[in-house]
């Protein structure tokens, strides 16, 4: 295997199972974390939600997090580290809207919201401009550490350190089934 192949092939692995199933593995800490609260009448994780005006392409959305509560619907989108630039922030306040509206026809008897949790989000990062969109434009967004600790009493910390433990274990699985050597990797670089 030649070098670049080798580095190839450990960047596929390693972005593979620490940063998007690390990111799912966020997502279900998370959404652990809201249900063991029993603050919600409802927790669903991955919530099916017919579409209004559904295209050829999509029929549903799959809300990451939905709470019901006898007056209120609270939809959450759980966003990682990472975030996509290319779409325009016009077009990423319609999703939303086009998500809100199909939450309103489902639940028309109570108060809906559609929520955006972005891991360290920081209202005065520029880089997060597409967040401060939406978050002007009715789509509120939040630094999910905060906003775990302040309405979940959340040990943070705690969830990190599981997502990261997940991650880690996906991956050392992958690399050995790729006949990789993973206490040589460590032995040699920690």
């Amino acid at each position: 295997m030649s070098t670049y192949q080798l580095l190839r092939t450990l960047a596929r692995i390693t972005h593979a199972n620490i940063n998007i199933k690390g990111g799912n593995y966020f997502q279900d800490e998370v959404y652990d974390a809201i249900l063991a609260t029993n603050k919600h009448q409802q927790v669903t994780q991955e919530a099916k939600l017919p579409l209004r005006k559904p295209t050829k392409i999509r029929k549903h959305h799959y809300v990451d997090i939905l709470c019901v509560d006898e007056t209120i619907v609270t939809a959450i989108n759980s966003k990682g580290k990472s975030f996509n630039n290319t779409k325009s922030e016009d077009s990423e306040l319609e999703e939303y809207q086009w998500y809100l509206s199909a939450l309103q026809k489902q639940y028309p008897d109570k108060e809906v919201r559609y929520i955006i949790f972005k891991d360290e989000y920081h209202p005065a990062d520029s880089k997060m401009k597409t967040y401060h969109y939406l978050n002007d434009n009715g789509i509120p967004v939040y630094n999910t550490e905060e906003y775990m600790i302040a309405n979940y009493n959340v040990d943070f910390d705690a969830l990190e350190l599981r997502r990261q433990a997940r991650a880690v274990a996906a991956c050392e699985r992958v690399l050995r089934e790729e006949g990789f050597n993973v206490e040589k990797l460590y032995e040699t670089y920690c």
